[in-house]
């Protein structure tokens, strides 16, 4: 993996991008990257031209990495048995059959997806891994587990216990999350969402159980379903569950992330997350 930030500056006011290129399948993966490199300069550059975005609920569409971490982060983490089996309330909330999306979002996670960060065969259980769907048209149909919170919930194995390294004891991790792609083509989602916002790129972000806080690198406003002016300064805030039931359509365009992975409990740079472009309403956006 080769990351950074990209800065830019004019007189007292400071812009930042975050840019990353990398992979599993070996060095290759670096080489010619330029124009990624390139693309986010300019971006840093217009983000100083750029207004802050004004507070309100908006509707939203977000891209595939700015989903793909809200997947991994507000709704992944849940799926995970170990982080909710001593919480009567989570496992509650997270009851399989529960409905908790849209009839438009599906989510899978897949460790045996060749080529991609998240990609294992066998876990450190030496259990084989294989595909859980964790959500299909808003029903939770799947969770993810080691060979002890299987036994504990009476579920299935997975195949999803991951050490970061010989010093630590497995714990239950994600493999390859995201959210399944419709049938929507991306200029379809900007005419559904007519009036908004374009959201980009993940900028960190926090959960506090349920609720979640992400920023977004960079965005646009969108007026008659065409991208307008650019906007900075943007964080997302708002609660799993009635996020989750504001997902209206998702794109077909997933695509993984390349670079990444998850600090929990122990670190592991090979966990992937992913989605398709999405379109939420009623999110509230932090700003000015």
């Amino acid at each position: 993996t080769l990351s950074g930030l990209i800065t830019s500056k004019d007189g007292t006011l400071t812009q930042n991008v975050r840019v990353a290129a990398g992979g599993s399948t070996g060095f290759a993966v670096l080489r010619n990257e330029e124009e990624e490199f390139e693309r986010k300069t300019a971006i840093a550059i217009e983000l100083l031209k750029a207004s802050p975005v004004k507070g309100g609920t908006y509707n939203v569409v977000l891209n595939q990495d700015l989903a793909g971490v809200f997947t991994h982060e507000a709704f992944g983490h849940f799926s995970e048995a170990d982080l909710i089996e001593d919480s009567p309330t989570m496992r509650e909330r997270m009851q399989i059959g529960a409905h908790l999306g849209t009839d438009v979002l599906s989510i899978m996670d897949d460790p045996t997806m060749p080529g991609q960060l998240g990609f294992y065969r066998y876990d450190d259980e030496g259990v084989r891994a294989r595909p859980v769907p964790l959500m299909k048209q808003g029903i939770l149909v799947g969770r993810l587990h080691s060979r002890r919170t299987a036994a504990a919930f009476g579920e299935e194995l997975t195949g999803h216990c991951i050490a970061e390294d010989y010093r630590y004891a497995p714990i239950v991790r994600m493999g390859n999350i995201f959210i399944e792609p419709g049938g929507d083509t991306f200029e379809d989602l900007l005419l559904m969402l007519d009036d908004g916002l374009y959201l980009l790129d993940s900028k960190g972000g926090q959960t506090s159980g349920e609720n979640f806080t992400f920023g977004a690198q960079y965005g646009y406003i969108v007026k008659g379903g065409k991208i307008k002016e650019m906007i900075r300064d943007i964080n997302i805030s708002g609660n799993l569950y009635h996020t989750m039931k504001n997902i209206n359509a998702a794109g077909n365009d997933l695509v993984l992330s390349k670079t990444g992975g998850c600090g929990k409990g122990q670190l592991n740079i090979r966990s992937c997350h992913g989605a398709p472009h999405i379109l939420i309403s009623n999110v509230v956006i932090g700003g000015v």
